[in-house]
């Protein structure tokens, strides 16, 4: 479902507050484009480069049980960010990812051998 900005962000806000770290929350972003034209270009100089500034689909989705066969469990929310809004948005947003997102560890890294001399 795709909803306006603020709303999005205080859905978000109620998900990872309410999710401690039971389910998986997947984030994704990427730029929106306009439909292809379907009327071929006569320009085919391709050393100019793309300055168009495009709007940028934002989407969480959540798997509501362990089991991947629970379809009806699942929450999915996404929102477009106009060029002149993203600033603040994101602003917003990082925030409330922070947050949101307080359970977090870091890896454990490997402790190497290094009494070993490899052949």
């Amino acid at each position: 479902m795709r909803v306006d900005n603020h709303r999005f962000l205080a859905e978000i806000s109620e998900v990872l507050t309410s999710n401690n770290g039971k389910n998986s929350i997947y984030l994704t972003q990427k730029r929106l484009k306009p439909s292809l034209d379907l009327e071929p270009t006569t320009n085919t100089d391709n050393t100019t480069p793309n300055e168009d500034q495009y709007p940028i689909l934002i989407r969480i989705a959540m798997n509501g049980k362990e089991r991947k066969d629970h379809k009806k469990d699942k929450f999915k929310l996404s929102t477009v960010v106009e060029v002149s809004q993203l600033d603040s948005f994101w602003q917003e947003y990082i925030q409330i990812i922070k947050n949101g997102f307080v359970g977090l560890r870091k890896k454990e890294k490997k402790k190497s051998k290094k009494g070993k001399v490899s052949k």
